[in-house]
């Protein structure tokens, strides 16, 4: 467990760390959250998996890869607290270097027994949000991760696209060459984090533990992002209030934590 005194904040976050996350599209910080956190939101999460759940099987419909909870944020104030997190907001707008927005969150877990692995893919083309603007995901490890539970594994570099390439689910079919470059797998002590570009290749392994997984990954947004629907995009139908074109200014994706320092 993480203890309080070594959390890291926005404060502590190194001009190294920003430069490494910008540079490889990912970043690991460890002890986001304090031990009564950790015991607070996985207790909540726990509950809304129990009440909520729907479950995401393989292509072929036979094994599981996750558990999951959609707007976790809409249905406790602790679900919303973790998503909105000073900390959590702080680092990823020091990490974008500009003001965002939350877009959206889900509750995830991956299960002890009959699961498989999150196929490599990338986040962006599930989005209907326009142009180039920034988007990262959050993702909160609220039990320990090791490498057998199922913890993320990077493509670093590869959120680096060709200007005007379309971007699609299955990434190699655009870059095959991806499929060649090193790749890095990081476990995580319950309250870490870690931060990842919508345009990086990830994945994550089969859960071969006698522990669920359980983690929130919540989706920021550029402040000044318009939404631009698709019908092949999953989350387009969860947007309400937007209209095509136009920011998403509204209670719906609040503005999180103020940045400091300067802009990219």
């Amino acid at each position: 467990m993480t203890d309080l005194m070594n959390t890291t904040t926005p404060q502590t976050l190194s001009a190294e760390t920003i430069d490494r996350y910008r540079q490889q599209g990912f970043v690991h910080i460890p002890g986001v959250l304090s031990q009564n956190e950790i015991a607070e939101f996985l207790a909540d999460a726990q509950d809304q998996l129990h009440r909520h759940e729907k479950i995401s099987w393989d292509e072929e419909g036979n094994g599981n890869v996750m558990d999951w909870v959609a707007e976790p944020e809409a249905k406790s104030a602790a679900m919303r607290r973790l998503a909105l997190h000073p900390t959590i907001t702080g680092i990823a707008e020091k990490l974008a270097g500009r003001q965002l927005r939350l877009f959206k969150s889900e509750l995830l877990r991956k299960r002890s027994t009959g699961g498989t692995k999150t196929p490599l893919h990338i986040d962006a083309p599930a989005f209907p949000i326009g142009g180039d603007a920034v988007t990262l995901t959050a993702w909160v490890a609220l039990v320990d991760v090791p490498v057998e539970r199922g913890c993320m594994t990077f493509v670093p570099g590869s959120q680096d696209w060709p200007h005007g390439m379309e971007l699609s689910f299955d990434p190699f079919e655009s870059r095959p060459e991806l499929k060649w470059w090193p790749r890095v797998t990081v476990p995580l002590r319950a309250g870490d984090c870690t931060f990842h570009d919508a345009r990086l290749i990830h994945m994550a392994g089969a859960n071969e533990t006698d522990t669920a997984r359980i983690s929130l990954a919540t989706v920021y947004m550029d402040a000044a992002a318009t939404y631009h629907p698709d019908p092949s995009q999953p989350y387009q139908d969860e947007v309400s209030g937007v209209e095509p074109g136009r920011p998403f200014a509204t209670d719906r994706y609040p503005r999180v934590g103020e940045i400091t320092g300067p802009q990219r």
